[in-house]
């Protein structure tokens, strides 16, 4: 059966049309393969500019090590080689050409200086097909060791809290203090003079009798050796020997007891207590931190200014003085010495505490010297004590403590003495002269009394002194280590802003006290890579 003309066409037509879709599909398809090898040679592009590039840093790195290692094996002034054939060995065991390295040395009779500037182009594996045949691998490095004078004060917390749980923070400050001091003074012989002083502090800060008889210290007493700064005093590191000081009383601000007990002295009388000045004598230091006891308060403070006063120039006299009567070592003639900028000589303050700034006292004028109202005398070792007053009327001006009454002469009569404020405060706590003497004779409250002869110093004042000796100090070039034992956040604050930067505060639980010593060790004593 013969079909239309028209149907035909149609036909034709869509099958033409078929053919030409057809067509277009496989076209497409090859689009899609192009692109996505496009794709693909990007990203192994890619692929290959990282691993090139990871190639070159790796190289980068081994020459750095390289160049450091053998820069600071070169400047060891102990090392008798050739500094330059030093490097060179190095360079040729780690299988690079010696002779890609540029090396300058520069020697001084106690010092040396080795430079090594080294660079490697490395070749490319897959960078190389868009042009770049090789990447450069850079390293440079100065090392320098010089003959240095170092003056250091290690100012350690002997506080109350240092000897709770049956010592053990001061059973772990103890062995990495001598680890500190052994590490410093090992170096000894090819780091010049080295003077350690050694600072315990609590309440307060006994500078011991030799050392602050050559101060210009008031006289009330001679029974403890501490100072009561003042405000001012705070912000200059200098100590002159002219300045006139206020000795501590010596007395006891918190119990009550008669008499006072050692321990609770806020001025100790603890030999262990006392400052141990210019010192490279590893066994006597060593000793001196292993007799230390933890009673007291505490005051950074008044550690860091005498910490500072004995890095400063000012001290300079005492220090003289202390070597004409045979207690310093004459290589210290002429330390501390200036801060002038001078890589060979360094001044560094070490402070330990296991907490916050808390108290510290002193007597007010006019109750610490000159003659008091209290009367004494002992009968078989027990004291007996009247008050005077001379503005009561009549015969009867002496109450006699035992008695509970007033009378026209003291208890004991002529045996009986007038008591100096030195005396009483010597014999007495304050506390028991108010509530057990004062009071009982003259009415009134204790409490009232003690405020009018006792003067306190809080947390606040003291971390505001303990902020601005630390400015002196970094300001005249000292640099200043902090660390902070068990504080759980006590005084972090205060020993973060004391130190010479945050990577000089050591925040640590007690067990890590020796890896901070040791830390700080290892930065005093080691060379330094100047670039």
């Amino acid at each position: 059966m013969l079909l239309p003309i028209e149907t035909l066409v149609r036909r034709m037509r869509g099958r033409e049309l078929n053919s030409r879709a057809r067509a277009f599909v496989r076209d497409e398809d090859g689009g899609m393969i192009i692109f996505t090898l496009f794709i693909l040679v990007c990203m192994l592009l890619a692929i290959g500019m990282a691993i090139d590039t990871v190639k070159t840093e790796f190289t980068r790195i081994k020459l750095q090590n390289t160049t450091d290692s053998a820069i600071l094996a070169a400047a060891d002034l102990d090392q008798t080689r050739d500094p330059r054939t030093v490097v060179e060995d190095y360079f040729t065991r780690a299988g690079i050409d010696p002779a890609t390295v540029d090396i300058n040395v520069v020697a001084g009779i106690d010092s040396r200086e080795v430079t090594a500037v080294s660079r490697l182009n490395v070749p490319t594996m897959f960078m190389d097909m868009v042009g770049i045949r090789q990447l450069a691998a850079p390293a440079t490095g100065t090392a320098k060791e010089s003959v240095t004078d170092l003056e250091i004060v290690l100012a350690l917390d002997n506080s109350g809290s240092m000897g709770q749980n049956n010592n053990a923070r001061l059973k772990l400050l103890k062995p990495a203090a001598k680890e500190f001091i052994d590490t410093i003074l090992s170096n000894e012989a090819k780091t010049g003079t080295v003077a350690i002083s050694v600072v315990p502090f609590a309440t307060q800060v006994t500078a011991g009798a030799e050392l602050l008889k050559h101060y210009n210290v008031s006289a009330e007493h001679n029974d403890s050796h501490c100072v009561t700064f003042k405000t001012s005093d705070f912000s200059t590191t200098s100590l002159p020997t002219t300045q006139a000081l206020d000795r501590t009383a010596h007395f006891d601000a918190r119990q009550t007891r008669q008499p006072p007990r050692d321990q609770d002295l806020v001025c100790s009388t603890y030999a262990s207590r006392a400052i141990t000045p210019w010192s490279d004598d590893a066994e006597m230091l060593k000793g001196k931190v292993d007799a230390m006891v933890g009673q007291g308060w505490t005051s950074i403070e008044l550690a860091t200014k005498w910490g500072t006063a004995l890095l400063d120039p000012s001290a300079g006299p005492v220090l003289n003085a202390m070597i004409d009567a045979g207690k310093i070592s004459e290589k210290y003639r002429g330390q501390p010495f200036g801060y002038e900028t001078s890589e060979s000589r360094k001044k560094y303050l070490v402070v330990m505490s296991d907490g916050a700034n808390t108290n510290q006292w002193d007597i007010k004028d006019p109750y610490r010297e000159g003659q008091s109202p209290v009367y004494g005398h002992k009968v078989n070792g027990d004291w007996r004590f009247s008050y005077f007053d001379a503005s009561r009327s009549g015969a009867n001006k002496y109450y006699r403590i035992r008695n509970n009454a007033w009378y026209s002469t003291p208890d004991g009569d002529d045996n009986a003495d007038q008591m100096s404020w030195p005396d009483v405060w010597n014999t007495m706590s304050v506390k028991y002269y108010t509530t057990n003497i004062l009071t009982v004779a003259m009415g009134g409250n204790a409490n009232t009394y003690y405020n009018q002869i006792v003067q306190g110093y809080a947390s606040s004042t003291k971390n505001t002194r303990t902020s601005a000796i630390c400015k002196a100090a970094r300001d005249k070039g000292v640099i200043v280590f902090t660390i902070g034992m068990d504080t759980y956040g006590q005084g972090d604050a205060t020993l973060a802003d004391c130190a010479s930067g945050p990577s000089n505060f050591y925040d640590v639980r007690k067990e890590d006290i020796g890896a901070a010593f040791a830390s700080i060790a290892r930065t005093i004593n080691q060379l330094r890579l100047t670039n």
